[in-house]
């Protein structure tokens, strides 16, 4: 099943001023995929369950450690939840009923105490409430006038409690039954904003800035993994049919030498230490000069892991990498 997502990764890192947030949107525009890029939370645009969309989440663990595991987003400030109110918007911007599926998505908090469908558990207690990394909604919620009601569904003789929780598309909570179907959002600890958009090196450089935001360094091997799985996961599974250098085989990254030939450095100004060890392409980095004897003084990376000194041209457009603040 073809996988559409969304990916939302503003939250509290980038306090996004009006002009960075219409920057933002740019970012998500074409996106092949359905995946909208951001840097904290990522929305699964697919209407699945309540533990699909949990189990989907769980796999979902870029930039995790060895042995985690992800899970359905944790919106515990309005930062976030105002996030992803702004995304599912963006995502199905078509105004519909008020309970249709499309209106709402699945978020990661859980009714685990006192939730048999008993009367003591009608009275609302944010204790009994959870999210994944176990802190109550105390401090924060928006919850809907008269919710949670903890309505009980009986359906072919089987008892349905509202256990789970839901946000729409105004940022207000709802307490629901774990078999409706909704889009989902996941917590996301990866560094990558990966722009469907295709670009000249320089406007994808300008468009990360418009979002606050830079274009990618990518410093290691398992940055090298983690950034070709992102693409994956935000560009669609690559087309092993298409050849080596075709533009949608290719990510634009932060590195240039434009500066000075052969010095190549990072947009932030700091050195490509990683250079040397990178998987270049063969025969490359060659700064071969095609374009109107223009040089090669612009990096990009192959979505198998290559790297590629290219030109910053208006003949050459490909998808092109952010970088999420602080990674």
């Amino acid at each position: 099943m073809k996988c559409f997502l969304l990916l939302l990764l503003v939250g509290t890192a980038l306090a996004l001023d009006h002009s960075q947030l219409e920057g933002l949107k740019k970012l998500l525009k074409k996106m092949k995929a359905g995946v909208y890029p951001t840097c904290q939370l990522v929305l699964f645009s697919e209407l699945v369950d309540f533990e699909t969309a949990e189990k989907n989440c769980e796999n979902f663990d870029i930039g995790m450690g060895a042995n985690q595991v992800g899970n359905l987003a944790t919106v515990n400030d309005d930062d976030k939840n105002t996030d992803l109110k702004l995304l599912l918007n963006m995502a199905y911007p078509e105004k519909t009923g008020k309970w249709v599926p499309k209106e709402w998505v699945w978020a990661g908090m859980r009714k685990t105490k006192n939730n048999d469908g008993k009367r003591k558990g009608k009275k609302y207690n944010p204790l009994d409430w959870e999210w994944a990394d176990g802190s109550h909604p105390t401090d924060y919620h928006k919850w809907m006038k008269r919710q949670p009601d903890q309505a009980v569904n009986k359906t072919d003789g089987v008892k349905y409690l509202q256990n789970q929780m839901r946000i729409n598309k105004k940022g207000q909570w709802d307490d629901t039954y774990t078999f409706k179907k909704h889009p989902y959002a996941c917590d996301y600890q990866g560094k990558y904003i990966i722009s469907a958009s295709t670009k000249t090196w320089s406007q994808a450089k300008e468009a990360c800035e418009a979002a606050g935001l830079i274009l990618a360094k990518v410093r290691s091997d398992a940055e090298v993994e983690e950034i070709t799985k992102a693409a994956d996961y935000f560009l669609g599974q690559r087309d092993e049919s298409l050849k080596v250098w075709d533009p949608n085989n290719w990510i634009w990254l932060g590195g240039s030498d434009s500066e000075e030939e052969g010095v190549w450095k990072w947009t932030d100004g700091s050195a490509i230490d990683y250079f040397d060890a990178m998987n270049w392409r063969r025969p490359n980095p060659d700064n071969a000069a095609f374009i109107r004897k223009q040089t090669q003084n612009v990096l990009a990376i192959s979505r198998f892991g290559q790297f590629d000194d290219s030109f910053d041209h208006k003949r050459r457009h490909r998808a092109f990498a952010c970088q999420c603040p602080g990674t």
